[in-house]
């Protein structure tokens, strides 16, 4: 008894089983609101119509799928679509895709057709199916059919879901080949398609072939595409419910044998088994006759099609489900059901008899009331599965491609202003150097933009030249892919990361890394990119790149989009506004002459028209102006220059990278009887010679500076270089203690010196340096030098250092340390001084910095910088200084007065324009030094600056330093003005 029990409860629980099967399907794999489903296959579905439209109707979920041939040519198919839609139908529309392989080579006629692909997606309707039948003449090589015919799918995928996004796209008729399948697959098709179709084959040949699907993407839909149509039309119940049970989602009839066949088994079959159903192999009927139940989850009724010998007198049939009741038999030429009578039920099920069967025969079925059911203990009153439907990667990809594939046919150009700002970072405390420029931007679609620069600013004070000046174009190396791309290559491997709100938005996020490791010269992204939930828009995409060589070590940039209408004014966020970059910030450090070189961008798009009528009129009179201008190649952006010939504008063949240019100018502080005067001139190459190495040099008469870096040395990421400094006049060394200066112990020093530098970063915000340094120390007496002072002995330095550098996100991080041998030490000073230690014949200092800057708009910015330093053995001439040039910058302070064995310092700056004619930076400095000689313990030192940019006449900028010591042993003042003069 208790295994009878177990037995009935197991085959009780069958429908509700079957019914968890279906609410457990990954939502992604789902099929049609069907099961089993057919359709038709003709050449034109015109004479189908009137036989659709006739009674009884396709109504509600019904699924009857026509399907026929479309040239992609001029011919419209929204007369069809529309027709065949308007019956209740489901419109499948077979694309014929004739570019010829390779594709790529043929991408222009691709694209016509993909424009009439978009186009017939658009006829098809919100229930439209597509199919993508690729017929090139000649066909391809076998070798290359996976790899061409999986392009073109991506490609069509995103066009026509682009065009409408609830279209379901559907592979041509494949041979039943597990090795085709799986070449096909591994071309990353699975994302773009929702229905594989089989070509009919038995299902012997067929069952590898769907096994193989199952392992490469569970869940796919199945389409079997097509089988004649039966001669006993109501077979087609029988064959489509066969078709269902082995795994074929729709099955496809060709009715071009047939072409008089009636249509109306397909609609019996459409209306009978609409909605959530499932194979329930407990409820099928035992016996000698073939039956196939399919149970809907809807109110767990049965649907039971059933084949038999033709011309039996009865069938009786055996269910071994007692919750059967209220059966009934489905009239196939009306639909309507009549009860049956005579059903028995006994204890082990219910048992029916048909008198005058129809060859196939549909049978309805209800199910007990939990108040009827007996003998059935545990099982619950209803079945829930509640579960957040999580897309996988790869659809989000492909709605996110195809979304910007619908926008790219809707937006030909737009123009607008661009204004990008460089922010180059110098010195401490926030300092930088700001250029920026702004000017019409023209974009194109698939030919890049345009950039004029009309206006040009330092430090926001506006260029007042008529001709803005053409600087070296660094830039980073265009990447060999793009990521999330319509370029369906596989450059890149996607993780969906979860769901966050970024900008008030909803979104997917998804992380992508290139596939492999990322060589040198060969540059790739690594980033996220936020997609919307409701609409798939890009939001924002954050990306460092990788594999960079030459003078940019790091880019690293963050682009949010935004939508717009055609008059560029803000606009909902829907699908038919344009989302555009309207915002880009990043960060880029560059290699220059062995230095760390960072660099924040900010570009900003406003004033910005959607396919403006007279775009060309306008482009073409910015191209006939004076006006500097730069293009978006393939190899980065060039210069739009004017031929000398022809009086067009030409791209620049190639890119200048040298440049040279005048400076002047004065410096004083109190520790100097008179202004020292500065005039030179400087060359300066980024390419010298084409070789990739860098050069620079100074000559202004007493001062000499030349420096030499490869910053690829060797194809390497190590950067090597040397530069030279020498000063021809000495400068005094004095003495600070108690208070006062000393001047019986004042020293003229010269230190010229040659150092040898190598660098390598190692991700992508930090680099390493290391330095040697040759120095020579040469002493001699100043006029207040007492006689009884004994000099320092001359000698060579020898300095090794090590420097970290971190910089992201306008962050800044230093930490370093180096270590000095002096070749010879003798005892110097006054008698009896204890200044003198041989063991300072070594000494080391060390010291760490962090920092920040922010930007404001209208040229305002603030920057703060805290730093620490210390050493060990530092004596006179090794310690720290506080002056303009030195290692410890403190307005106001000269260079030699204060010294510190360690100490603190902290420095603000904030900066502003005044009417774009003058920048003025207000800077305060801080240290508390510490000096054991001096007697001096956390000594607070302070001091004020101003420091004033402007724009002069004949192409020149002066910049000027004032500083006021306020606090500490120093109350004196610094002053320096420099002017710099370009050549174009």
């Amino acid at each position: 008894m208790a295994t009878r029990r177990l037995v009935r409860l197991f085959f009780g629980l069958g429908p509700w089983l079957a019914l968890e099967l279906v609410a457990l399907r990954p939502a992604a794999a789902a099929g049609p609101p069907c099961r089993p489903c057919a359709g038709v296959r003709v050449e034109d579905p015109r004479r189908l119509l009137e036989e659709l439209a006739a009674q009884p109707r396709l109504e509600g979920e019904a699924r009857l799928y026509v399907s026929w041939p479309v040239a992609l040519d001029a011919s419209n198919p929204g007369v069809k679509a529309k027709a065949v839609a308007a019956t209740g139908a489901i419109p499948w529309l077979r694309l014929l895709f004739r570019t010829p392989a390779p594709l790529t080579s043929h991408l222009e006629r691709l694209e016509e057709e993909l424009a009439a692909a978009s186009a017939a997606a658009r006829a098809a309707g919100s229930r439209g199916h597509l199919q993508i039948l690729w017929r090139p003449e000649p066909p391809p090589p076998p070798e290359e059919f996976a790899r061409e015919y999986s392009f073109l799918v991506k490609r069509a995928a995103v066009a026509v879901t682009g065009s409408l996004p609830s279209a379901r796209v559907i592979s041509q008729p494949l041979p039943a080949e597990p090795d085709l399948l799986a070449a096909l697959y591994a071309e990353e098709v699975a994302a773009y398609l929702d229905g594989v179709a089989f070509q009919a084959v038995s299902a012997r040949r067929l069952t590898p072939a769907l096994e193989a699907l199952r392992e490469l993407d569970p869940g796919k839909p199945v389409v079997l595409d097509a089988l004649p149509f039966p001669e006993e039309p109501f077979d087609i119940l029988a064959e489509a419910a066969r078709r269902a049970v082995s795994g074929v989602a729709v099955t496809l009839f060709d009715l071009a044998a047939s072409p008089d066949a009636p249509l109306a088994p397909l609609k019996l079959l459409a209306r009978e088994f609409q909605g959530d159903l499932s194979f329930d192999p407990y409820s099928t009927p035992t016996g000698d006759l073939e039956a196939w139940s399919f149970v809907r989850g809807e109110d767990l009724g049965l649907r039971v099609v059933v084949r038999g010998p033709r011309g039996a007198g009865a069938w009786k049939l055996t269910f071994s489900d007692r919750q059967l009741r209220n059966a009934a038999r489905v009239d196939p030429a009306t639909g309507e059901a009549r009860d049956l009578f005579g059903v028995i039920r006994t204890r082990d099920g219910l048992e029916l008899e048909l008198g005058s069967p129809d060859p196939v025969t549909l049978l309805r079925f209800e199910r007990l009331t939990a108040s009827e059911r007996e003998g059935i203990e545990g099982l619950e009153e209803e079945v829930t599965v509640v579960s957040e439907r999580q897309l996988p990667v790869e659809e989000i990809l492909r709605r996110l491609q195809a979304f910007e594939d619908a926008q790219s046919r809707r937006l030909r150009t737009y123009r607008a202003i661009n204004t990008s700002h460089l922010r180059f970072q110098i010195g401490t405390g926030g300092q930088y150097i700001e250029t920026t420029f702004r000017g019409p931007f023209f974009f194109r679609q698939g030919e890049g933009f345009d950039w004029a620069w009309q206006e040009f600013y330092v430090n926001g004070v506006k260029w007042r030249s008529k001709s803005v000046p053409e600087i070296p174009l660094i830039q980073p190396e265009k990447a060999a892919a793009l990521p999330v791309e319509i370029t369906f290559s596989k450059e890149y491997r996607y993780r969906l990361r979860g769901t966050d709100t970024v900008r008030g938005r909803d979104c997917w996020v998804v992380d992508f890394a290139p596939a492999v490791a990322v060589e040198p010269g060969n540059t790739l992204y690594q980033g996220t990119v936020w997609v919307d939930r409701q609409i798939y828009a890009r939001v924002q995409t954050r990306a460092v790149q990788l594999g960079l060589e030459g003078n940019v070590l790091s880019n690293d940039e963050t682009i949010a989009f935004s939508p717009v209408d055609a008059s560029g004014q803000p606009a909902p966020w829907e699908p038919r506004s344009y989302f555009l970059p309207l915002r880009l910030v990043g960060q880029q450090i560059w290699s220059i002459l062995s230095t760390t070189t960072v660099v924040e961008r900010e570009i900003l798009l406003t004033a910005v028209e959607i396919n403006p009528t007279d775009f060309e009129e306008r482009r073409q009179a910015v191209l006939d102006s004076e006006l500097t201008m730069v293009r978006d190649t393939d190899l980065g952006l060039r210069y739009l220059v004017v031929d000398k010939e022809t009086g067009r504008r030409v791209l620049q063949e190639k890119l200048d990278l040298k440049r040279r240019f005048v400076v002047a100018g004065i410096y004083q502080d109190e520790s100097q009887d008179f202004p020292i005067p500065l005039a030179g001139m400087n060359w300066l190459w980024f390419d010298w010679r084409g070789t990739g190495t860098q050069a620079n040099v100074f000559f202004a008469g007493a001062l000499t500076t030349i420096a030499v870096t490869n910053p690829n040395f060797l194809g390497s990421k190590f950067d090597v270089g040397f530069d030279i400094f020498a000063l021809a006049f000495a400068g005094t060394d004095r003495v600070f203690r108690d208070g006062r200066e000393i001047d019986e112990e004042d020293v003229e020093v010269i230190n010229p010196n040659l150092d040898f530098k190598v660098g390598r970063p190692f991700g992508n915000f930090f680099k390493l340096d290391f330095q040697y340094q040759l120095g020579f120390a040469n002493f001699s007496r100043d006029d207040d030098t007492s006689a009884d002072f004994v000099l320092p002995s001359d000698h060579l330095n020898h300095t090794f250092s090590l420097t970290g550098r971190y910089n992201r996100k306008g962050y800044r991080f230093r930490v370093g340390a180096s270590h000095t041998l002096r070749d010879e030490w003798e005892p110097w000073g006054l008698p009896g001084s204890a200044d003198f230690d041989p063991e300072d014949d070594r000494y080391t200092r060390w010291g760490l910095a962090i920092g920040k800057t922010w930007h404001m708009p209208n040229f305002l910015k603030f920057g703060a910088e805290l730093e620490y330093v210390d050493g060990s053995h530092l004596d006179r001439f090794s310690k720290y200084e506080f002056g303009f040039f030195s290692d410890i910058r403190v307005h106001g302070y000269q260079s030699d007065k204060v010294r510190a064995e360690k100490a603190w310092a902290a420095h603000l700056a904030y900066g502003f324009d005044i009417g774009q004619l003058f920048r003025l930076d207000l800077v305060g400095d801080a240290a508390w030094a510490t000096d054991e000689a001096a007697r001096l313990d956390q000594e607070f030192l302070a001091g004020v600056g101003l420091v004033g940019t402007v724009v002069g006449p004949w192409r020149t900028v002066l910049n000027l330093d004032l500083g006021a010591a306020v606090a500490g042993p120093d109350d004196g003042f610094s002053f320096f003005l420099a002017v710099l003069k370009l050549f174009r």
